[in-house]
Order: C-alpha cells, then structure tokens, then sequence
C-alpha cells in the first residue's frame, strides 16, 4: 500500500445508502435453494381443482400466480408478496382450513408476518362481511400493525380471478423481481 487515497472507485464509496446496497448486493436474500420449498408448495397447486363460482381462472396455481403478479405491480414489501403467492398452497392438502395447512406445510419457512398474513387472508372476509362477530376478534384485527397489508393481500387475492389470464411460471424471474423488491426498499428505508 503506497498510501495513495483511491478516489471514484465504487469500494471507497462509504455513504451509509452505499454500504447498505453494497451489503444487500452481497447477501440476497432470496436464492434458489432458499426460495425451493416456496416452490415446491406451489408446484403441488398444480392441477387442484376451486369452486368455478369464485374462482373462473382455474386451478389454484394459475390462481397463486395471478396473485402474486399483482403483488409485484403493487409492492415491494417481500413478506407480503411471499404471503400472495403462497396464501392458497394449503388447498393443495384441503381446502377448508387451508390457511392452517399452508402455515404446517411451510412454517419453518416464512417470517412471522408472512406467516401471520396467510393465517388471517380468510377471516378478513369474515369482518368485512359482518359475518366476524366477536368483537375482540374485530378488534385484533383492526388494530392489527399489519391490516394495511392484510387489506391489500385480500385486494390481490380478488383480483386474481381472471379467467384470460395465464401467467407464466418462471423461477429465476421470480427471484429476481423479489431480489429487486429488497434492494428498492432498503433504498426507501435510507431515504
């Protein structure tokens, strides 16, 4: 080392923004090996049959990834799009309950908002609907830290009923929008 300061060189950069992207771009979050139950729980919905009545896009994957397609369009929050894209895998064991068979099958997997999001994307339709009665099961979820997205993950789950739409399966994409998602929000997060 000749004691030579290093100017423009994107190491040197030491801002707080630089440091956190450069931190973030180390360590992904998401990967293929960390991401493959997501998928694999998802690939099972292949194929499983909804009710036509609610559900005119078919089967519950091509439903999931509708769902999630709205997510991306709408957030960057990656624990809101994990709960989009796997709200409904626990169809792929039973539908009546399957927001507690999704959290079985993937529990170890997913953040505690994630988790939480998906146990409660069924009874949101309960309150709204009048047919939640108990006042202190209305109250938690009012006043639940986590209604707003909750709101919007009931939003994504409606409007994933289209019965022209396919959307395409691919992996790496993805990946890759959810990796794009960390690093837009860690640039929020600085701002």
């Amino acid at each position: 080392m000749t004691g030579r300061t290093i100017k423009n060189h994107p190491m040197m950069d030491l801002s707080k923004e630089s440091i956190i992207l450069q931190e973030t771009k180390r360590t992904m979050l998401f990967t293929e090996k960390l991401i493959e139950p997501y998928f694999q729980a998802l690939e099972r919905c292949r194929g499983v049959p909804q009710m036509d009545e609610h559900h005119p896009e078919g089967d519950v994957f091509n439903h999931s990834l509708q769902v999630l397609r709205w997510s991306f369009r709408e957030s960057i929050d990656t624990d809101l799009i994990l709960a989009a894209m796997l709200h409904d895998v626990g169809k792929a064991i039973e539908t009546r309950g399957h927001e507690e068979k999704a959290i079985e099958m993937l529990g170890d997997h997913l953040s505690a908002k994630t988790k939480w999001l998906i146990e409660q994307h069924m009874r949101i339709w309960g309150m709204v609907l009048g047919d939640m009665r108990r006042q202190g099961k209305v109250k938690y979820l009012i006043e639940h830290l986590f209604l707003p997205d909750l709101i919007l993950l009931a939003r994504w789950d409606k409007m994933g009923r289209d019965p022209k739409r396919k959307v395409i399966y691919d992996k790496n994409d993805i990946i890759e929008r959810l990796n794009r998602c960390v690093e837009k929000r860690y640039k929020e997060v600085l701002q």
